[in-house]
């Protein structure tokens, strides 16, 4: 077997190990997962320093690309400099990377929106508008839990290893079911304060208003978006995200 051959059938499996471990909740088969594509990709790698690899060779037709439906997701996929080889997708995979990637995009261009300077709101609203920084900040702190846990767990053998690979798993799960929460929050939060806009505007109060960031906070996204704009694009990008 030529040596592109077998690279193109370790990435099959890898690909479907992967598959395996986002979809599984069983620790154990978890575990096992986990092990079989740490020695996959070793030997993968061990492969591709013995052999000069044809890429061409390695090309596989896609039907469509799986990001084509999720455009914020596409081109935050593209500017991240990570490979599918890198020590932080074997220890969270890939579904939490991407999530991560969702995460860092809203701290950086929708929570500064999500102030009472950017935002005006009456008191209803605003007390909500509030409570996504701290359930934002909940979600950081979860996150940064998970990870601490999650690269632990190699330090840890036997009994000990299964047990932080289930509080591991449920940590990831609970992060995943808050960020849902979140999102899915803001989703409709922004939906009613587009249809006060369209309506009568008591709810929010600067609908007309354009966004503008002065030079330290570098470029945004939102710069020179009217606020009613800026819902419907904080809606959007939220929707995608569940």
């Amino acid at each position: 077997m030529k040596p592109e051959e077998e690279l193109k059938n370790i990435n099959k499996l890898i690909r479907q190990f992967e598959s395996v471990y986002r979809s599984s909740s069983d620790p154990y088969q978890l575990d096992r997962v986990s092990k079989e594509l740490k020695r996959l990709k070793k030997y993968r790698e061990k492969l591709e320093s013995f052999h000069v690899i044809d890429s061409e060779e390695l090309a596989e037709p896609q039907l469509q690309d799986e990001l084509d439906d999720f455009p914020y997701l596409g081109d935050l996929v593209e500017q991240d400099n990570r490979s599918d080889d890198d020590a932080e997708l074997d220890l969270f995979g890939k579904e939490l990377l991407r999530f991560l990637l969702y995460l860092n995009f809203f701290e950086k261009e929708f929570l500064t929106f999500l102030s009472e300077k950017r935002l005006k709101l009456d008191f209803k609203h605003s007390i909500e508008r509030d409570s996504f920084y701290h359930r934002f900040g909940s979600i950081s702190h979860r996150l940064k839990d998970f990870k601490e846990d999650a690269a632990r767990i190699d330090s840890f053998e036997g009994t000990h290893e299964k047990e932080m690979r289930q509080r591991s798993f449920k940590k990831k799960r609970n992060l995943f079911l808050d960020g849902d929460r979140f999102f899915r929050s803001l989703v409709k939060f922004s939906e009613d304060l587009i249809e006060d806009l369209q309506e009568d505007g008591l709810k929010c109060l600067n609908g007309n208003e354009v966004m503008e960031f002065d030079k330290l906070e570098g470029n945004k996204y939102l710069e020179g978006v009217k606020v009613e704009d800026a819902l419907v694009k904080l809606g959007d990008f939220c929707r995608e995200v569940v």
